[in-house]
Formats: C-alpha cells, structure tokens, sequence
C-alpha cells in the first residue's frame, strides 16, 4: 500500500497535504485537495536537514533552475524527514521539496523537483537525484558535493559527460 501520494485518497475523496513550517519545526497535515503547482519560475531551495547523508554538504540555501513548485503534496506521509523546502508562488509556504521516508524495512527518496527537460538539466537537480537514489539502495551516500553546486545567487547548468 502506498503510504504518500499526492492528489486525492485512493477513493477520490480529498486527503490529508503535507506542509513544512519551518518556525514550528514539524509538517503538519491539513484535510483538502492537494497537488498543485503554479509556473515555471526559479526558486530557492532551502536545506532543512543538514545532517541526513542526502543533504550533507548541501548549502543552505541554493538557487534551482525554472521548474514547477509543487505544493499542498498529499498523503498520510508516515515517517518522512523534510530534508529541502522552496516557498510556494501560489500558497507562499514552504512546501517540501526533498523528502526521506522510512517505509517499513525499506528507504524512499522523494524529490518534487525535475518536471522537464530544462529542470532536470541542473546540477542541483541530478546531484540530489543522485544521492537520493543511492541512501534509498544504500543507507548512505558516498558521493561529493561537486564545486558548482548552485548557490543563492546562481543556478548551475548540467550537461550530460560526453559518450566514448
């Protein structure tokens, strides 16, 4: 059974969304539909948990590049650990970006961040991607942060390395 998703309850009635207020230090769980976004548009990521192995290393605050901002994301979302939040154009909270979740024996990394091409083609993107994917197989991550992680004033283009 699927313990976060996002839009409405299994039987189409409205759930339960997800919100971070980081003032509180705790998501809280509002009864409504959920799973919205507005435009495209460049936001700033904030890292909530720096010491999970997936945000380790990570800057506080980091520029991400044009790409749709989740928000009011559904679920009972049992067990999660907000690791990054970016503030919401259309609720102006911040809403969870990056998520980890203790299912059962298992680990899951939940990232709200990648909807196309352009906003998968950030080096923040695929090295959060990167490192999420290795905890959720590993339980840790050995993979550096590189030097041109974004920062607060600059998004950092990815490029695919070159085929040999």
């Amino acid at each position: 059974m699927n313990k976060f998703y996002s839009g409405l309850s299994k039987n189409g009635q409205p759930s339960n969304f997800v919100t971070f207020r980081p003032t509180k230090g705790f998501l809280r769980f509002e009864h409504g539909s959920g799973g919205t976004h507005g435009q495209f548009f460049s936001f700033v990521v904030e890292t909530r948990d720096a010491t999970h192995p997936i945000t380790k290393g990570l800057p506080e605050k980091w520029l991400h590049t044009k790409d749709e901002l989740y928000a009011t994301l559904c679920g009972p979302a049992e067990n999660v650990t907000v690791l990054a939040t970016a503030q919401s154009d259309v609720t102006h909270q911040q809403e969870p970006m990056l998520m980890a979740i203790r299912y059962g024996l298992g680990r899951v990394f939940h990232t709200t961040l990648g909807h196309n091409e352009e906003s998968m083609m950030d080096v923040g993107f695929v090295v959060t991607l990167d490192r999420g994917v290795e905890w959720a197989a590993t339980g840790r991550v050995t993979q550096k942060v590189p030097e041109d992680f974004p920062t607060v004033d600059k998004v950092s283009p990815w490029s695919p390395p070159a085929s040999k």
